[in-house]
């Protein structure tokens, strides 16, 4: 990151953008977003004379490798309740599967990364990217799933 900074990138005035992402280790949602920066902020320049534009902080989705860690360790049913319970819906609007499609290696598209994880396709039905004439419609349906609530819990995901 250092190099970055060197090139301009975080800069305050260079029109260089650089980012930062966290996500909990754990089966917990992140701190407040704002705290955390500044934070992190204060942390990275101080220890290692890093700047960035922004943070943002992501709620682990509960598909995959962590959803198998949270069932064994006991941690699943408690996790996906705090999930419910931060449901913000402020956070719909921003939501990658609002505005994106995610490729499959095999061109199937799907309404966002985690849809392609859990399996789900394209407003729920197989659709591979040489049938696509265009966007899909505004308003077209959206295929969802219990780990969507990870994506609108807290700030949200996107």
């Amino acid at each position: 990151m250092a190099k970055l900074n060197e090139a301009g990138y975080g800069r305050e005035g260079s029109g260089l953008e650089m980012d930062i992402v966290s996500n909990p280790s754990g089966a917990f949602l992140p701190s407040n977003q704002e705290k955390l920066e500044w934070k992190f902020r204060a942390d990275l320049e101080r220890k290692h004379g890093l700047v960035f534009n922004s943070l943002y902080t992501f709620t682990n989705v509960p598909l995959g490798r962590f959803q198998n860690w949270l069932v064994a360790s006991g941690n699943y049913e408690n996790y996906f309740r705090e999930i419910k319970e931060s449901f913000n819906p402020c956070a719909i609007e921003g939501l990658m599967c609002r505005s994106l499609l995610s490729v499959g290696w095999d061109g199937r598209l799907y309404d966002c990364d985690f849809n392609q994880a859990a399996g789900l396709p394209l407003g729920g039905k197989e659709t591979h990217i040489t049938s696509l004439e265009g966007p899909p419609e505004k308003g077209s349906s959206i295929a969802t799933g219990e780990h969507c609530f990870s994506c609108a819990a807290g700030s949200g995901f996107t």
